[in-house]
């Protein structure tokens, strides 16, 4: 019993160093964390009937959220990242058109489209066809769904939302 006790407190300082390491290293590179959405849905979106997603990647130099499938495989259609990460200063996106078998891949910088304050916004992105469209989704909910502007993102039917890519379009 000593030793499962033993072993778990060493466990333990192991996991709150790993801890206390992430948190200082995140300090050192000068990381500002904001609570915010990084997401796309192909189903609502219409465009997973269209296109296969290959890879993205949302981030800046320290830290990045992304994925890659596999060859000969996609990615699922749906993603939702909620919570207090870094603000992206890019958004890679990389996809397939099933008709043709084309691959398609685009890199936005976001340094000078995003707001200033991402708190409790969302950043998402769909593809039409050739056209990578990229959204900033606000937290302002909208009184009525027919209220404008409604854009290609499903969520712009209730919330204000903004495209800013490959127009910029600040509110």
């Amino acid at each position: 019993m000593k030793t499962i006790q033993t072993t778990f407190q060493r466990l333990w300082r192991t996991w709150m160093a790993l801890a206390l390491l992430v948190v200082l290293a995140g300090c050192a590179t000068g990381q500002k964390l904001v609570s915010h959405s990084f997401n796309y849905d192909g189903f609502y979106d219409k465009w997973a009937d269209q296109v296969d997603l290959l890879a993205y990647s949302y981030g800046n130099t320290y830290y990045k959220l992304n994925d890659k499938a596999d060859p000969g495989s996609t990615l699922g259609a749906q993603n939702n990242v909620n919570g207090p990460i870094p603000v992206g200063e890019f958004l890679y996106v990389q996809w397939r058109l099933k008709a043709t078998g084309e691959v398609l891949e685009q890199r936005v910088e976001l340094r000078d489209r995003l707001p200033r304050d991402m708190t409790d916004h969302e950043l998402t992105f769909l593809m039409d066809g050739r056209q990578l469209y990229v959204y900033v989704v606000t937290p302002r909910r909208k009184k009525s769904y027919d209220e404008p502007p409604i854009l290609k993102t499903w969520r712009s039917e209730f919330a204000h939302a903004y495209e800013i890519f490959p127009t910029l379009r600040k509110p």
